[in-house]
Formats: C-alpha cells, structure tokens, sequence
C-alpha cells in the first residue's frame, strides 16, 4: 500500500511542478515537487528497501544494494529521456535583433547594421526602447550572450536580443510526461512487492541428512535476527552511535549533493569555454547520465562490499572523496590558464570526469549500505523505522546543505561582479552605461539588474578587457572547500561509531519497562 501511495504522490508532485511551471506559479512547484515529491520520494525509497532486508537477512548489504542500485540507475537512464522530451517539447524564442552588447552595430561591407535599443526598467528588466529602430517598442526582452546560447541545447539560436514570453522550454510538457509514466510504473511496480511472513526463514539447500540439524539453527538464527532490535525512541534518545552516524550520512550527503548540484553546471561554465567542441550541450547531458551510472554502481558495488569488508570500514572509505572534492578548485583553474594559453589540456577535465563519478558512487553507497549498518548496530525489527529517522539528515542535508553552499557561491560571484565593473570601469567608463543603462556608482540600480539575471558575469565579459581573466572558475572555491570540510566531519563521526552489545541493551530495556 505505502509504495502504491508512494507511486501516486511522485506522480502528482511532477504533473503539479508541470502545471506551476506552465503556469509561472511557484506556489504549485513548491506544493509539487517539494511537498508532494518529498512523501512520494520517500515513501518509493523505504519500502522496497525494508522489504528486501527481511527477505534477505544474511545479505542485508545485498539486498539494499539490489533494490537501491535501481535508484540510481534511473539517475542514469533519465537524463537522456528528458534531454528528449525537452527537445521534442521546446519551441525558439522569438529573435529581436541583435544589439551593442552582442556585436550590433558593426560594419558588414560598409554598412553599419542597425542593433536594437534597450531601456533598463526601475525592476532591473529591459525592454525595447522607444527609439530602437528594430523591434516593436516596449516588448519585454532578454540579453543572450554566445556563453548562454551555448548552454541551450536542441535550438540553433545565436546571440542577441529574444522576446520574453515568446517560446517554450518544453521543460513543463516533459515533466507531465514523466509524471504519466512514473507513476504508471510504480503502481504496477508496488502490486508485487510483499514482505515475508513473521516466521518465514530463506531456504538453504541440504545435501544430506547431517546437514538438516544445521539448517534448522541456521533458520532459527535467520528467524531470530529478523525480530530483535532495540525501538526507534530508544536509539534515537539513549545512544552515541546514532547522533555519530546521523553525522556520517549528513556530512556526505551534503558534500555529495555539492558536487552533484554543481558538477554540470562547472563542466558547463569552465570547461566548455576550455574546449567548445568537445564539451557540447550532448557531452554535458552524458556527464550527468554518466554521473547516474556511478551512483547505480556505487549504490550495488558498495552494499555488496559491505557484506565483506563490514559496514563503518566502507564508510571510511567513503572518506576518499576528501581530497577529490577539495581538489577540484585547483583542477578548475588549471583548465581556466591552459584554456587562457590557446592550449587545450585534456588533462583537468579527464581528472575532473573521473573524479566526480567515482565520488558519486560514494555518495550512493553512503545511502544503500546504510540500512544493513543500522540492522548491523541495532538490530533487524526496527531497522525500517531508524531508517526513517536516519535519513532526516539526508533531508537536512538536502535543504540546509544547498541553501547554506549558494550562500557561498552568491557571495563569491557578487565579489566577481564587482572586480568585473571596475575593471570595466578603467577600460571604457561610458560601457556599462551604454549597455545597461546604469552607471558604474549606482548600486542600488546594478543590484536590481543583477537580481533580475539582466546584468551577469557573462555579459560583463563582452565588455571587460581582453586580457581580464574570467572569474567563473573561482566562483566554485568556497563551496567545495565547505563541502570537503563537512565529509571530513562525517568520516571522523564514523571513526567514532562503536559497536552495541544487543543482548545487553536489551535487557536494560527491559529491567527499565519492568520498573516503570
């Protein structure tokens, strides 16, 4: 029942995000893809999982493995169907013309062509100005740059001038579509999934008459630790080891979800400015499905490793990420001034693919061996629910991590921004102006143009100096260097981790009960 209401909650979260999205009501996003995709997310996520623990007792780090493989193998698959969705679904914007800002105005055989005239509105938006010869006055208008075209894949659009509200992303279309499917395939999905019966043990094959003693204390064994475990409350209230471990899955989960919320976007930003023609918009859309493989392979490679290897030595393994994540700024600036030279070293951007895939299956095995290391340190019974409680440190991690981590970035491009106009200040005062309508000491105008995407690293580079260096690869540092800090807390707390005499807090437990 829970992975059937889990199938039509992730449904209902991506065709309401569609409909918010189509709409440009963020109320619905929130309510869809927050709300409503948050339940759906973990009720599809649990299920399966505690239901292949108790039908495999004696390879717990197997069976999560197994089921969580397909968590992150979808993460694999789906980035090429919405790349083809969003494709089949987009429509062009409509183009105004160009302007100063993107080559208008130039001589084409003794001609000057005529560019299109911007007037900078009180919100920071632009619009046609009343005296541009090209485009209807008044049209609300966005500024693309060859850097933004470059990132839209599917459009052979080109730099200029494009009227808002003309288009499509295509983005809501496909996201109905996938609302349609998936939750098409988890109702179908969830009507055969079943858990064992309280006394059911796993069959073992028996060679001989002597083997059958063997086997019935094996069973009784298997039988045994799928109902002993100390209560959820209890974990969470009177032991070290879980505070330790909730630590351990939030730190790399926050260090994972850096990496994974920004790798396309520095692959995008640094490296496809490094190397246009290998890394195009199809390149990019292979790196991210390139990155659900890894999670896929770490999620089931891991867990099964787990099973020898033990469950807290695999999470310091873990560990390993360290020094990819906190050396990726470094890697970054290496492509950055090889990049300056008019060479093209592929070896940052080898070392930057590898690294953040290997680092991705990190962060998958973190979340599938995790439940064979809670049954591992608390016992099998209520394994399902200090998941549950577990995970509020991926939930954490998911809300508290990126907000804190944009935090950092937003602080570093405002820095960046502000190296930019003075730079563009001593090469052409009258640029900035021209361009956008402000001057170089009006803050409060160039924070509003900065709040509404109008004024943006990007298009202060059309008017920087050539030898000025491009900021993008520096905007990344913090971040990072914050996300490796935050593994090194979660491979110390997992150092930390002690194991738990069963038998004995339970008969505390129980001498506790009997007194109260």
């Amino acid at each position: 029942m829970s992975g059937l209401l889990g199938s039509a909650c992730w449904s209902g979260a991506l065709l309401t995000t569609a409909a918010g999205i189509e709409t440009h009501t963020l109320p619905l996003v929130y309510l869809g893809y927050g709300f409503l995709g948050g339940v759906g997310w973990g009720l599809m996520y649990l299920t399966p999982v505690t239901a292949a623990m108790k039908w495999f007792p004696d390879k717990r780090g197997l069976a999560t493995g197994i089921a969580l493989s397909a968590f992150g193998a979808g993460a694999a698959f789906a980035p090429s169907v919405i790349h083809v969705l969003v494709d089949h679904f987009a429509v062009a914007p409509e183009f105004v013309g160009d302007c100063l800002l993107t080559g208008g105005g130039d001589e084409v055989e003794g001609v000057t062509k005529a560019f299109v005239e911007l007037t900078t509105l009180d919100d920071g938006s632009q619009v046609v100005a009343n005296t541009s010869l090209v485009g209807e006055p008044g049209t609300p208008v966005v500024v693309a740059t060859e850097a933004d075209v470059a990132k839209i894949s599917g459009m052979s659009n080109c730099p200029g001038v494009y009227a808002i509200g003309t288009g499509d992303t295509g983005v809501s279309k496909a996201m109905a579509v996938l609302g349609v499917i998936y939750g098409g395939l988890g109702a179908i999905a969830s009507r055969f999934m079943k858990i064992p019966h309280p006394q059911w043990t796993p069959e073992r094959a028996v060679t001989d008459g002597s083997a059958h003693d063997g086997k019935e204390e094996a069973d009784a064994n298997s039988n045994e630790a799928n109902n002993i475990g100390l209560p959820a409350s209890y974990v969470t209230t009177n032991t070290m080891q879980f505070p330790l471990l909730w630590l351990a899955v939030f730190g790399n989960a926050t260090g994972g979800l850096a990496l994974l919320s920004s790798s396309k976007v520095m692959l995008t930003d640094i490296f496809a400015g490094v190397s246009p023609d290998i890394v195009t918009p199809a390149f990019s859309t292979g790196y991210v499905s390139a990155l659900g493989v890894g999670m896929a392979l770490g999620r089931f490679g891991w867990s099964a490793i787990s099973d020898v290897l033990g469950r807290q030595n695999t999470y310091a393994v873990f560990g390993l990420g360290i020094p990819i994540v906190g050396l990726t700024p470094y890697l970054c600036h290496m492509a950055s001034g090889a990049g300056a030279g008019g060479e093209v070293d592929m070896w940052p951007l080898m070392a930057f693919y590898s690294g953040s895939v290997l680092t991705i299956t990190f962060y998958g095995g973190v979340f599938s061996v995790l439940p064979a290391y809670i049954a591992d340190l608390f016992g099998q019974k209520h394994a399902g629910a200090i998941h549950g409680k577990a995970l509020t440190a991926w939930a954490l991690s998911a809300v508290a991590g990126p907000m804190g981590l944009a935090y950092l970035r937003s602080h570093s491009y405002k820095s960046a921004v502000e190296d930019l106009l003075q730079a563009i200040d001593r090469h052409d005062a009258s640029a900035l102006e021209r361009s956008f309508g402000v001057s170089i000491n009006d803050d409060v105008g160039i924070q509003k143009l900065m709040n509404a995407k109008t004024l943006t690293i990007e298009k202060l580079m059309e008017l920087a100096p050539e030898d000025f260096v491009d900021p993008s690869p520096y905007l990344y540092n913090t971040t990072l260097y914050a996300a490796a800090g935050l593994m090194s807390v979660a491979f110390l707390s997992n150092l930390a981790i002690r194991p738990l005499d069963l038998n004995k807090e339970l008969k505390q437990l129980e001498r506790g009960s009997v007194r109260s």
